[in-house]
């Protein structure tokens, strides 16, 4: 069996820290995941989303310009805690 990742409880860890090495203008780590870069504008709602990185950490690919300002990732298939 060939594997994409190292040790599944390193999965989501690293999956962060490659997309935010992938998009560091846009993007920066945070404890449990990812905020932009650049922070939120003053006056501005900071939107926050988040779920499990069962599928890779999906939700932090929502974090940008027109969407989120940042996302929560848990871990293989569960919610953040």
């Amino acid at each position: 069996m060939t594997y994409v990742h190292n040790r599944p409880e390193d999965f989501a860890r690293e999956a962060l820290s490659g997309l935010v090495k992938a998009h560091p203008g846009v993007l920066r780590r945070v404890p449990g995941g990812v905020a932009r870069a650049e922070g939120t504008r003053p006056g501005k709602v900071a939107v926050v989303v988040g779920g499990g990185s069962g599928h890779y950490p999906a939700f932090a690919g929502l974090v940008g310009e027109g969407v989120a300002d940042a996302a929560v990732c848990g871990e293989v298939f569960a919610s953040p805690s």
